[in-house]
């Protein structure tokens, strides 16, 4: 097996998938009244994500940089939405978010949901003063699961990506 068969095993489709999987499963029971957990983890499950995707693009590039974060969701999430197709909305998107998150502890003028009921990803919702663009954490944990498979694939069948994916896992 390669390398990065190796970490996507474990890093990703153990480690990562199985913690938001537990993260999205208390979130239900919360919704659903059980009153043992206080937080319905909507923060803790979109940081995840965020960090999972970021050091997914570093292996994508071969190094270490938040830059090319963009390259990365535009590559691999235009496939699930459209928007992504635009380099600046990529980078836009993961301005707002996850830098709002990781600094502000809230996106900005934005906000995240843990909505199981409704498909979206990405929804305007107009409040009183102002319109709040909301993000919805198991629709994103979808696609972005769906995009890691994507670039786990190209990496299977790519020997430049293999390079820079081993590049970048000796840096760490």
């Amino acid at each position: 097996m390669a390398l990065h068969n190796d970490v996507f095993r474990q890093q990703i489709w153990e480690f990562f998938c199985d913690d938001l999987e537990s993260c999205l499963f208390v979130s239900k029971l919360k919704q659903s009244g059980d009153g043992r957990f206080k937080g319905g983890l909507n923060f803790t499950a979109c940081l995840t994500i965020f960090s999972v995707i970021e050091m997914c693009s570093g292996y994508y590039k071969g190094k270490d940089t938040n830059s090319d974060v963009a390259d990365f969701l535009t590559k691999y999430f235009s496939r699930y939405f459209d928007n992504f197709r635009d380099r600046n909305f990529s980078k836009q998107f993961y301005t707002v978010f996850r830098h709002g998150l990781s600094h502000q502890w809230s996106p900005k003028a934005s906000a995240i949901d843990m909505n199981f009921t409704d498909g979206y990803f990405l929804k305007k919702v107009k409040t009183e003063n102002e319109e709040i663009l909301f993000l919805n954490i198991p629709t994103f944990y979808q696609y972005t699961k769906q995009a890691l498979k994507d670039y786990e694939k190209d990496l299977d069948s790519d020997e430049n990506l293999r390079k820079l994916f081993e590049q970048r896992y000796k840096q760490i």
